[in-house]
């Protein structure tokens, strides 16, 4: 009875291993890309350190790119999976198209402000006529909101002010040197350049609410999937969102830590990287609920208004059954 009870034991054992190692061999595979500055580099150096999509069961590649729209294209030539915050404008844009991906979260707010050098002549934005405004690269969602603002706020089409583009660090740097008048910038860019004296004009949220009439603020960033590995791994998908709610709620809890994974990402210094972190809340969201979706439908129709998106936005474009499957994930 004791051999048996042994041998009973050892294939138990065996049996286990065996099963462990096939759920790894058959774990989904992902490749999740994000533009490693701006708003993404926060949250994807949080999802890298803690690891939570490998947490999830996912088997992972992280692929970085060094401009806001790189990661909706190389989305569109099949380079990775996931986007954790694509340009909500591109985004938009290529769905109307009818590339084959799809957005099935948002995941940045639009926290950003008119800002001028406090010794600067503009007191409103009605004075930004005819002066050279720094804002995002064309094709990102910034740029599209500036565009509409002040066009549907203040009556000023392209022609009437030079836009110029370039990433936050950047248009700060212009604005030191007084080589525009004014930028759109985070609050992230602004609390880490808080020796540059600084005025704000207007808030994206507050005049984002004259367009909408809705207390909504504008989504900057989202995530974008394509839909040939979407089709193929609806579990993963639903696992993907779970790591990124996941890695949301890590990140309002634990400032500490966030700060920490930014020192290490990015070589910020602690400073810095304590002031970004105490931005986190306000900065992201990892959500597709039914006011999440109105609002993405919204955020097309003012882009369309002002010519940054064409076409129609088709229903499939915003998926909603990964963030829903992962609600039940533990």
């Amino acid at each position: 009875m004791k051999r048996i009870a042994v041998a009973a034991a050892a294939f138990a054992v065996a049996l286990g291993t065996s099963l462990a190692s096939a759920g790894s061999a058959h774990a989904e595979k992902v490749r999740i890309g994000y533009w490693s500055s701006g708003v993404s580099l926060g949250f994807g150096a949080v999802l890298e350190s803690g690891k939570f999509m490998e947490k999830e069961g996912l088997e992972v590649e992280y692929v970085k790119f060094p401009d806001v729209n790189a990661p909706t294209k190389a989305m569109a030539a099949g380079g990775i999976d996931f986007a954790i915050g694509a340009a909500a404008g591109g985004s938009l844009s290529v769905a109307a198209d009818g590339l084959p991906m799809s957005i099935m979260l948002a995941t940045q707010v639009a926290e950003l402000d008119f800002v001028v050098p406090e010794d600067s002549p503009i007191k409103s934005i009605q004075d930004l006529k005819g002066k050279k405004i720094g804002t995002s690269p064309a094709g990102s969602a910034t740029a599209a909101i500036t565009a509409a603002i002040l066009e549907k706020n203040y009556g000023m089409k392209a022609g009437d002010y030079t836009s110029v583009p370039g990433n936050d660090p950047r248009l700060a740097q212009f604005l030191a040197q007084k080589d525009i008048d004014a930028a759109a910038l985070r609050t992230v860019t602004q609390a880490l350049v808080k020796d540059m004296k600084l005025r704000k004009l207007a808030s994206f949220r507050d005049e984002w609410k004259k367009i909408t009439k809705q207390d909504a603020p504008p989504v900057l960033g989202v995530g974008l999937v394509r839909n040939e590995w979407l089709k193929a791994n609806p579990q993963g998908a639903a696992k993907v969102v779970a790591g990124m709610r996941k890695a949301y709620e890590f990140g309002k809890a634990d400032k500490a830590a966030v700060a920490k994974a930014l020192m290490a990402a990015a070589n910020m210094s602690e400073e810095d990287a304590k002031n970004y972190a105490a931005l986190w809340d306000g900065i992201y969201t990892v959500s597709m609920e039914p006011s999440d979706v109105a609002s993405l439908k919204t955020e097309f129709e003012v882009f369309k208004s002002v010519g940054a998106v064409k076409g129609t936005l088709p229903e499939s474009a915003l998926v909603t059954a990964p963030y829903e499957a992962s609600k039940s994930m533990k």
